[in-house]
């Protein structure tokens, strides 16, 4: 049977769109198997109902010690204490609310001029002397998103190629098991030091907060660490690609760009359209089944792996009418491109602040943005478990 399964992850053929066949194959079995990229197999589930059903569901675990967790990148290593999205109950609970108070809508906002001034600092970069061409991914969307991670966190800012580098080794699905856990090893040492650092010297941004907390008995050194690299890794690349590619779908609806551009107002609908629309969640969200359950109509027992696909969830068009088009005036938002349930991202609010902020600041910076080449001709990141551009032309 299992020899004729269908691979994981499956092939794009829009680079905008999640891959045809979750559409295909769901049509006929909501709930259908694969086979992952290490050999082993798992249950995709890809239609909006069974997704937010999968994700409060307490037999789904998000460990990935649990039997039966399915792998998508072949070096996977194991989770670093601290690292509460892959933490099932109670310890998740107890790890996401020592962090949960640092990211009240009110601090977000007020985080609006570190943006702005950051977006400002790359953007006369950019435009100096003259120049009206750049890559906006190498230029603009990297080190925008590491710089405002690292000034909100408290990380040194020169670090970040370091992090950025051994980041993209765990993350790469063709990266070797000794590749992984290398690049995973120097990671934590590296926070283990940022961590210590801050107990030395304590400081007011998150992270120094978080440490200072962390001395009346709240959490252990090896858990600060995990967090640490959780919100400085999830904080960078998901921004990073988000900005990338959301310009991408920009100007693939040129007409929308322009109404963008005569009123900011529409911007929030616009981030909200993107996140659903693009969802560069590419590997889906792993769970465990611990004990039988039925999802979509299958019966998934205990010991097998799942996959929640975020990105064909928020396609559904039992859903979204015309799911499949970018519309910014869309009033539907019910997407589920932050995950759902108690595991539904954190840092949920700074994302859209962050995005509403970029796009904001790119339309009025560089009005006459555009791309040099057409999207076909872009190189995306299907091997990465975050989808997104590597690279952007454009000129203005």
């Amino acid at each position: 049977m299992t020899a004729t399964l269908p691979e994981f992850p499956m092939p794009r053929i829009n680079p905008l769109d999640p891959p045809p066949d979750y559409r295909a194959l769901g049509a006929e079995h909501p709930v259908f198997l694969v086979r992952t990229p290490r050999g082993d197999t798992a249950w995709v589930i890809t239609r909006h109902e069974d997704v937010r059903r999968a994700l409060t569901h307490r037999a789904f675990s998000s460990d990935p010690r649990t039997p039966g967790f399915p792998t998508y990148v072949t070096g996977d290593v194991p989770p670093p204490p601290g690292f509460f999205m892959q933490a099932d109950p109670p310890d998740h609970g107890r790890l996401r609310r020592s962090v949960s108070r640092e990211f009240l809508i009110n601090q977000m906002e007020g985080l609006r001029p570190v943006m702005r001034r950051v977006l400002d600092g790359l953007i006369d970069d950019m435009t100096a002397q003259g120049r009206n061409t750049a890559d906006l991914v190498r230029e603009f969307a990297l080190p925008m998103a590491a710089m405002t991670i690292c000034e909100i966190l408290g990380v040194p800012f020169e670090d970040h190629v370091l992090f950025v580098s051994l980041t993209d080794t765990v993350l790469d699905r063709t990266s070797t098991p000794d590749q992984a856990v290398r690049a995973a090893g120097e990671l934590m040492g590296y926070f283990d030091r940022l961590v210590t650092a801050k107990k030395r010297q304590p400081s007011e941004d998150m992270f120094g907060r978080m440490v200072t907390r962390s001395a009346d008995g709240g959490l252990n050194q090896d858990e600060l660490i995990g967090m640490a690299a959780l919100l400085l890794l999830a904080g960078y690349d998901t921004m990073a690609q988000m900005i990338g590619i959301g310009t991408v779908a920009l100007f693939e609806h040129p007409d929308q760009l322009t109404e963008l551009r005569q009123d900011p107002a529409l911007l929030p609908g616009a981030v909200e359209e993107m996140l659903r629309y693009l969802s560069i969640n590419h590997a889906g969200l792993p769970r465990a089944v611990t004990e039988d359950v039925v999802v979509g109509g299958q019966r998934i027992h205990a010991g097998e792996g799942v996959l929640v696909m975020l990105n064909a969830a928020n396609r559904d068009e039992s859903v979204f009418e015309n799911a499949d088009l970018f519309d910014i005036h869309r009033e539907n938002s019910k997407h589920v491109a932050f995950g759902h349930g108690f595991h539904k991202c954190v840092g949920a609010t700074l994302a859209r602040v962050e995005l509403t902020e970029v796009f904001g600041g790119l339309l009025e910076r560089l009005p006459g943005l555009r791309p040099v080449k057409p999207t076909g001709e872009l190189p995306f990141r299907h091997d990465m478990v975050l989808y997104g551009v590597r690279e952007l032309p454009v000129t203005w």
